[in-house]
């Protein structure tokens, strides 16, 4: 199948998801949620299967920590494992950054972004803090490992990257933007439409992130 159809499936899937938000058909979430990281991992292994650098196997790690959370975050119970499950998916998205090479020198757009980055995610800390209660361990420990996430992919790729670098740096930011509403819905304040804030964005980052990385490493061949 070729990419184009592979991204016609995933975002008619990612609507359907969100048409089941908005229409509040949360059974129906059963099938079309989890559907979505099993096609971008098949879609994955299509695009990099047969690549011979160890490091796409951060992405297919992440693909399936994503799914698992996914998966249990649809049981209200299990919002701590699905909590976990994501972050070891961000922690897969470091590992790949992280190791990605060569890089590209860092400019003063990228270091203004790094600094942005620590800014907001310490003014997300003290918005959601006095609020986390028995969470504030994990919300501290998540908060930094995204935030880390972002800055280790401008590392990485910088501004001025090959447009898959600057899609991995965009679909990290979603991913920021997402898990940042998910957070201020969950222990501040819920606002209309934010469950489909949250779907819409990680579903995006989720493409972004795991397209540009294995295309990245298509053109380092």
């Amino acid at each position: 199948m070729k990419p184009a159809y592979w991204i016609t499936v995933y975002f008619l899937i990612l609507l359907a998801d969100i048409g089941m938000i908005v229409f509040d058909v949360p059974h129906a979430r059963f099938i079309t949620k989890p559907l979505l990281m099993i096609l971008l991992g098949v879609f994955g292994w299509v695009l990099g299967g047969k690549l011979h650098y160890r490091s796409r196997n951060f992405i297919f790690a992440a693909v399936i920590f994503s799914w698992s959370g996914d998966v249990f975050l649809l049981f209200p119970q299990f919002f701590l494992p699905g909590l976990v499950s994501f972050l070891i998916a961000h922690l897969m998205y470091i590992g790949f950054f992280a190791t990605s090479k060569p890089r590209p020198p860092i400019g003063v757009v990228e270091i203004m972004a790094m600094i942005a980055a620590l800014g907001y995610a310490g003014i997300m800390l003290w918005i959601l803090l006095p609020a986390a209660g028995a969470m504030k361990i994990p919300v501290i420990a998540y908060t930094a490992v995204i935030t880390g996430m972002f800055i280790l992919s401008v590392r990485a790729f910088s501004f001025g990257a090959p447009w898959y670098g600057r899609r991995c740096i965009f679909g990290a930011f979603l991913f920021v933007v997402s898990d940042s509403v998910l957070a201020f819905q969950l222990f501040y304040a819920d606002f209309p439409y934010s469950g489909v804030v949250v779907m819409a964005t990680y579903g995006v980052a989720q493409w972004l992130l795991v397209s540009g990385s294995l295309y990245y490493l298509r053109n380092r061949i």
